[in-house]
């Protein structure tokens, strides 16, 4: 069994039919809850429960419970569909409730799909792929670049509210699938001082009225298993802080990557490359380029067990001024996993990590994560 095919099944655009399919017949539920006999509300769930520990000086060691991931989705007519994922996220102290994708979309001819709500910001292959499932990854952890807005390592708006165009295009040697979309701008409140807050996707607003507009573009070769991307992404960071300043850009900032998959037989490889340029529109910081870049790589030893190896690195000017207001440290990390598949539906991962910040002592973790999925 290759766990990537929870990717195709669940979050593979493609591949959606064949989650209906599947999810049809598990669940007995679902008869209650039809709309018609043909258009049945399907539901699925990820969930985990962790042990994790440090040597960080303010760290301690425990068993936590992960996220909770309900998911729905429906077949509205023989065009259109829409998605809900919530998601209940362990703060440290409570459970919040995220909506996390919340979208409806409309085929307009077989290559071509147009969809309004809130998505994943289509940046590099992981946030395409692996979701808020943390079965769907090799790993306990994700890239530390890539948290989402509310981690304390997060860099990039990785949610998304507005307008989505995607499809694709067969080829002669392979497939071509594209994303173009706009969205609501990031924006964030600085009087909670640099790290103090999180980047807002802004659901319902968008504080200086700037929208973000990106794209990405992949490559799949029908000779080798190899797949190519290029992405790109517009922001102007608003303020979005109560008082007078509300609404005033803070930073304008252009994203531009590469990234690629590799699924050999046995071996495989992920990893993406991001170039942040970013102009002060505020002080005098001026502009100034960041980047960061993962490569990560696996090996199944067997059907069902395989370690995984991954390197990450993010840096930057000390000077630049986006990284500054949302308190960034420069950093370097390894992370060694394995993984063990029990069946299907839920997977054993051990994980040890290293991380190397700029300023201050190596960090090293050590977890153990049960991740299952519902269906």
């Amino acid at each position: 069994m290759r766990h990537a095919s929870y990717v195709d099944l669940f979050y593979g655009e493609k591949n959606m039919k064949t989650l209906h399919k599947l999810s049809a017949g598990a669940v007995t539920l679902m008869s209650v809850l039809m709309i018609s006999p043909a258009n049945a509300v399907e539901f699925g769930m990820f969930g985990d429960v962790n042990y994790l520990d440090s040597d960080a000086t303010d760290a301690t060691n425990a068993f936590s419970i992960g996220p909770l991931d309900l998911y729905a989705m429906q077949s509205i007519d023989d065009k259109t569909r829409a998605f809900i994922e919530i998601v209940f996220e362990n703060d440290g102290e409570s459970f919040v409730l995220d909506i996390e994708r919340l979208w409806i979309k409309r085929a307009l001819t077989d290559d071509v799909n147009v969809g309004m709500g809130r998505f994943h910001t289509p940046l590099g292959y992981w946030n395409t792929n692996f979701h808020h499932g943390a079965l769907l990854q090799d790993t306990i952890s994700r890239p530390g670049f890539l948290d989402y807005e509310d981690g304390v390592s997060a860099i990039l708006p990785l949610h998304y509210v507005g307008l989505e165009v995607d499809g694709s295009i067969e080829m002669s040697a392979g497939e071509l699938d594209y994303a173009v979309y706009v969205g609501n701008g990031p924006s964030y409140d600085t009087s909670a001082g640099p790290g103090g807050g999180e980047i807002d996707i802004n659901n319902v607003a968008d504080p200086n009225r700037a929208k973000s507009p990106g794209f990405r573009v992949t490559y799949t070769s029908d000779a080798y298993p190899v797949q190519i991307g290029v992405f790109g992404m517009l922001n102007d960071m608003g303020e979005s802080g109560a008082g007078v300043n509300y609404g005033r850009t803070l930073v304008e900032q252009s994203i531009f990557g590469l990234d690629f998959k590799y699924a050999g037989e046995h071996f495989d490889a992920i990893g993406e490359y991001y170039n942040l340029k970013n102009d002060d529109k505020v002080g005098s910081a001026g502009s100034h380029t960041g980047t960061a870049y993962y490569l990560q790589f696996g090996y199944h030893l067997t059907n069902v067990i395989k370690p995984v190896y991954r390197y990450e690195s993010l840096e930057f000017d000390d000077a630049d001024a986006y990284f500054n207001i949302l308190g960034t440290m420069q950093e370097t990390r390894h992370v060694f996993a394995l993984r063990y598949d029990l069946s299907d539906t839920n997977a054993l991962k051990f994980e040890i990590s290293k991380s190397d910040p700029k300023t201050g002592d190596s960090v090293m973790q050590y977890g153990l994560q049960w991740a299952f999925m519902l269906l």
